[in-house]
């Protein structure tokens, strides 16, 4: 077992070299009593690293944010960091530090300056929703679908520009949906397990709404082809199964349910919250009062 302070100096000092490498070559402890924070610049912005409870957030902001204002940050992404656990050890933070460096590189290793004070994405780490502390969710599908589809990617960030969150039905509907059909139609075996292997992941540790998404609103309108059916149920997991088949089946003898799925309701914009509190919610301390 690794104890909590050599677990957060490893992970601190295995990540300089990357953060270094994605343009954020400078770095400092932030003087905080919640805990351990650590800064990292440079002319792309500020990411800051807040080791929480038993987990780690990634933080985000522009070259000029104020780092004293804990609501000034967007929160990324976030990883599983559980030195409690009594079997917690070397091989634990090895792959904590791939995961960490991996998205790192995905999300920052451009040479643009990609921080900015639009609001960021934020996704679900692999290891956070295989342990059960968070679930994959709909723009952490989108991300992942991203990777099949580049050009998807500027996609997600304008959505979430427009919407000021990501808007899922938009996004699948209006943008993802027709490829993911057109290439299920198609059906080549390498692409086709690509897919239903993101689809699979997703929906084994998926919240409801992202099992819908996958089962309704991405496979359903496309399974009301027998031929097609036939092609996918091979690649379908035996969790997925009978939710996707009922799904297209469902679609394909209600009328209803396809107008709906074409036209879905109105987006009703959520009431903002306060972001009180932040750094405090993120170690694991009282919430705020909203």
């Amino acid at each position: 077992m690794i104890d909590r302070a050599s677990a957060v100096k490893s992970v601190y000092q295995g990540l300089v070299p990357v953060m270094q490498a994605v343009g954020f070559p400078e770095n400092t402890r932030v003087d905080r009593p919640e805990g351990d924070v650590y800064d990292f610049f440079g002319e792309k912005g500020v990411l800051r690293l807040v080791f929480g409870e038993d987990r780690i957030h990634l933080l985000s902001g522009a070259p000029d944010v104020k780092r004293d204002d804990d609501a000034a940050f967007d929160k990324n992404s976030t990883f599983l960091f559980r030195t409690s656990d009594e079997d917690f050890d070397e091989r634990d933070l090895k792959s904590l530090l791939n995961e960490m460096g991996e998205t790192l590189r995905e999300t920052y290793g451009k040479k643009e300056a990609i921080v900015s004070k639009k609001k960021n994405v934020q996704t679900v780490s692999r290891s956070a929703a295989r342990s059960g502390t968070l679930a994959y969710d709909p723009v952490t599908l989108a991300t992942k679908l991203a990777a099949v589809y580049p050009e998807l990617k500027p996609v997600i960030q304008q959505n979430i520009d427009d919407w000021g969150e990501f808007l899922c039905e938009d996004f699948f509907v209006n943008h993802a949906n027709a490829r993911i059909a057109n290439d299920i139609r198609i059906g080549d075996p390498q692409r086709l397990k690509k897919l239903f292997t993101i689809f699979g992941d997703v929906y084994e540790d998926g919240t409801n709404e992202v099992q819908s998404l996958i089962a309704v609103t991405i496979l359903g309108p496309v399974l009301d082809d027998p031929v097609v059916v036939q092609k996918v149920i091979p690649y379908l997991t035996d969790t997925m199964l009978e939710p996707v088949l009922s799904a297209g089946e469902r679609l394909k003898k209600s009328k209803s349910s396809r107008m709906r799925l074409e036209n879905p309701p109105k987006y009703k914009p959520k009431k903002q919250r306060q972001k009180k509190g932040l750094m405090s919610a993120l170690m694991g301390g009282p919430q705020p009062q909203l």
